[in-house]
This record gives C-alpha cells, structure tokens and sequence, in this order.
C-alpha cells in the first residue's frame, strides 16, 4: 500500500457514520452475599456499586466514536429509567444521540449481571424483543432519509431484538439506489440484508454455520469456512465476508480475490467482550476511506486485537489503532499524539500515573519501581531521559544503550503502558500536559524535595516515593564492570610477562 495506514487511520477523524442497530444496557452490580434473609430461606446481597456499559450496537457506536468519526446512533428505546442510563453513556463517549426513538409501549433490552469476587451470580434480563410498530418505522425511515445524505457509511447491527424488519430494510434499500454509500452489516443472521447487497457483512463463526447450514467442526474451521465461499456469497449478497474466528483469527473472502486469513495474536487470560463490535466499527471506517478490502480487514484485526488486550467491554481509540501499526506500538513520538491519549483515558475514568529516568541498563530495582507505579493508578506512562539530555545529568561517556534500544527494552515490560522521550533534564513540560493523577519517584527525596515539587503542588497531583534498593542502581553495575575489566587487563599482563620469563 503507497500510503500509511496511519494517515487511513487519521481520515477517520473526518468521517460520519451512522450505525443503526438493537441497543442493550449491560448493567454490572458488585457486591458481597451478606446474610440469610428473615423473610426466606434465600441470602441478602449487598450491593457495592453498580456500573452501567452499553452492550449490542450501542458499543458498536462508541467503538466508532472512539476511533474519531462522528457518530450518530438509531435505535428504538422504551421510555423508562434503562434508556436514559443508556442515552447518559452514549453522550459521554460522544456520540449523537438525537436520532434515537423511545416508544412508551417497549422496554428497553438490559441485561444486570450479579457480581461478588469477580463471579458472576445471577444475570436478569429484561426488554421487548417482537418487531417494532409500524410507526417508528416510518419515523426510522425518515430518519434515515435525513441523514443518508450527510453520512459516509452505515453499520447494520442485528441482535433479533425486533429492530430490522421488512419494511425497514426495504426502504433502506430505496435509498441506495439513488445513491451508494458503504454498507457493512453485524449480526445472527446477515442472510436478512442481502437485498442492499451490503460491501461487507460478518458473521462470526456460529453465526457462518447456521447460515451455510453446516455441522461445527472443531479443527480447522477456517478450512470449513472456505469450502463455502461462493455460497457465502449468494446467501448474504455481500462483496466482502468477514469470518471472525476468535482464537483462529479471521477469515476475509472478497469476490474475484483470493481468500486472505489474518492470524489472532495469542493472548492469555484476555476477555474479548465486544471485539466484534470494534471490528466491525474499525471496517466501515476503512471501507469508507477507500482502501482495498484486505487491508481494510487488517485495519479491523488490528482494532480488535488492541481491545482483547484490556479487560471488560472496551473499545479501540485511534490512537491506539495508529500505534498498533508502530514499531514499538508503546512508543509515543509527539507531546500532542500524548496529551490526545491521556484526555481519552480520562474520559474512561482511568488513574493515570507518571514517572521518568534515564533507564541506561535495566536492573532489579527499576522493575521494582515500575511495578509499584503501576500499582499506583489504571495507567503507566513512563517519561524516558533521551541521549542527550543523559549526557548532561550522567557525563559524555552516557548512555550505555542509545534510547531506542532503551525504549525497546521499557516497551517489553508488562507495567509500562506508553514511553516518551524528553530532551530537558526534567520532565516539567510533560507533567504540564499529561497533568497526572499520582506522580511516581525513585529514589532517597522526599515530596519536597523532588525537583518537580511545586508543579505537582500546584497541579493537585498526588506524589508517591519508591526508595532505590540497595545496591542496584545503573552506575553501580558500570563500576562493577570496569572493576572486573581492570582485574582481568592485570591478570593478563601479569601471566603474559611470566610466561614470556619461562620462555
């Protein structure tokens, strides 16, 4: 591809989409069984806290709005306290919510999960699922009708919750063949939008089988999937199909191109709740900047992959995506892509924590110190000293390690969440604009005496002392070696002089 993806990714910025599609509140209540009740035999849940996410192509709309498209989302809501809690988390990812319907006759879908020492106890499920009335169809169509011709592309995405009826989807099809605009589709049965005869549809791999009418297989499924392709095609009337495989990755099948298979990235331990949704989200903006199929499939790869990463129901910001693409994806070259990141992470609610240092030769205590930073808050950015600015604090002969093989080895750590580089000897501009909540320092000072002190003060940042461990500091290392190098040059000379004396 002549162009890098990361300007692909930087166009999404100027995007508008609008996602149309069953919304769902997912409700997370934490708490602790208490006691057995007085009134039966059943026990008291106390509740802790109580966290409200979107679910269904309500996440689907914030994963585009957190890519950087402007994002309107059309739904059908019931008037009653689940859809304001929904509205209230949409608005807060900024997505345009103005569109949406509330019919006083529905409930809206809402799943509450039970939780007590991260185990769920109960789910209780609630919300009308029979198809919409003919009236917010017709107020669904004229708005559609509204904002087709501003939008770049739209995402279709199908839970069976009622939404997409007949009528709606033929008058969506009214629509394109006036005007073609990139439709990509979600859901159990992509089959239902074969008439738009959308650029792009996917299916997970339940979802494949039940459309080809097909057994599971439970060794090589993508295999399985490609004896098909041309019948995919037929059933869902799409260009591209998508086959998202979880753990085998994903399979891209393009008319008049040769299957094209993206291979997962091993995680361990990840939850990958909502990777679809980023997917899909990630594709209608690639497809809609006009990027060949195969690599807008990457686009959506690399997007899921960034999500399964984190825990939770979470979603891919651009950053991120751009940064998947770097070499050392941890890596932040410019102070603006930074503040960018942080005013994102901030918006989630995340702690953020700071520390810098030179970081010449890795040892034991700058684990240490990394790990209780991170300990510290949601996330680590870590300021690094560059060449020159070590010069300055350390001498001519520092660094040991240049700062890209410093960064590399920082990148590799499990703590450190993002790395920065800095020219003066103190990171005062870098704290201005990443403005933290808990600022991590190594070493023997005290939160006076730290040269950064009366910024902090002033910034109302919480300031935390990791002492050094004994004996493990980079110039220590440094003299150990010389000391063995200067032991060494003496034995040789010593044994080189006697031996030439027994000659």
């Amino acid at each position: 591809m002549k162009e890098k993806l990361s300007d692909v990714i930087d166009r999404f910025r100027k995007l508008k989409v609008l996602v149309i599609g069953d919304a769902i509140l997912d409700t997370y209540v934490k708490g602790a069984p208490d006691r057995v009740s007085r009134e039966a035999p059943v026990i008291v849940f106390n509740v802790d806290e109580q966290e409200h996410q979107c679910g269904g192509a309500a996440n689907t709309a914030i994963n585009v709005a957190a890519l950087g498209a402007e994002t309107y989302f059309l739904t059908v809501l019931g008037k009653d306290s689940s859809s304001r809690e929904l509205i209230d988390v949409l608005k807060k990812h900024k997505v345009e919510t103005d569109y949406i319907l509330r019919d006083k006759s529905r409930v809206t879908i809402s799943k509450k999960r039970i939780t007590a020492s991260s185990h769920m106890l109960m789910r209780i499920d609630e919300g009308t699922t029979t198809s919409i009335s003919e009236a917010c169809e017709k107020e669904m169509l004229q708005k559609i009708a509204e904002l087709y011709p501003v939008v770049d592309a739209i995402i279709l995405s199908d839970y069976g919750f009622g939404l997409f009826t007949p009528a709606l989807i033929n008058g969506i099809k009214e629509l394109t063949v006036y005007r073609h605009k990139p439709i990509v589709a979600d859901g159990r049965d992509v089959s239902k939008f074969k008439s738009l005869k959308p650029d792009a549809v996917k299916p997970n791999y339940e979802e494949t089988i039940k459309l080809l009418h097909i057994d599971k297989c439970l060794h090589n499924r993508a295999d399985q999937v490609l004896q098909y392709t041309k019948k995919l095609h037929e059933i869902t009337g799409a260009h591209k199909v998508a086959v998202t495989l979880d753990v085998d990755g994903v399979l891209f099948l393009e008319k008049g191109k040769e299957p094209f298979r993206i291979v997962a990235v091993p995680q361990d331990n990840k939850r990958a709740i909502g990777a679809g949704d980023t997917f899909i989200s990630a594709m209608a903006l690639a497809l809609a900047s006009k990027v060949k199929g195969d690599v807008a499939a990457q686009i959506a790869a690399a997007a899921a992959a960034v999500v399964v990463q984190k825990d939770g129901t979470v979603g891919c910001t651009n950053n991120e995506l751009k940064a998947y693409f770097t070499a050392v994806p941890k890596f932040i070259s410019m102070t603006e892509q930074l503040t960018e990141i942080v005013n994102d992470l901030k918006k989630q609610g995340k702690k953020i924590v700071f520390t810098n240092g030179c970081f010449d030769i890795i040892h034991k205590g700058h684990i240490a110190l990394l790990n209780k930073a991170r300990e510290a808050g949601d996330v680590l950015i870590v300021g690094v000293n560059n060449d020159n600015s070590i010069r300055k604090l350390k001498g001519p002969e520092r660094p040991i390690n240049n700062l890209e093989d410093r960064i590399t080895v920082l990148a590799g750590l499990q703590s450190v969440d993002y790395l920065i580089a800095f020219e003066e000897e103190s990171p005062v501009h870098l704290i201005k604009e990443v403005h933290p909540h808990v600022f991590v320092k190594g070493g023997n000072y005290s939160e006076t005496s730290i040269p950064e002190a009366p910024l902090l003060k002033k910034l109302g940042c919480q300031v935390k002392i990791v002492p050094y461990l004994e004996e493990h500091s980079t110039t220590q290392i440094i003299n150990r070696i010389r000391d063995i190098n200067h032991e060494v040059e003496i034995d040789v000379t010593v044994n080189g002089y006697a031996k030439a004396g027994l000659n």
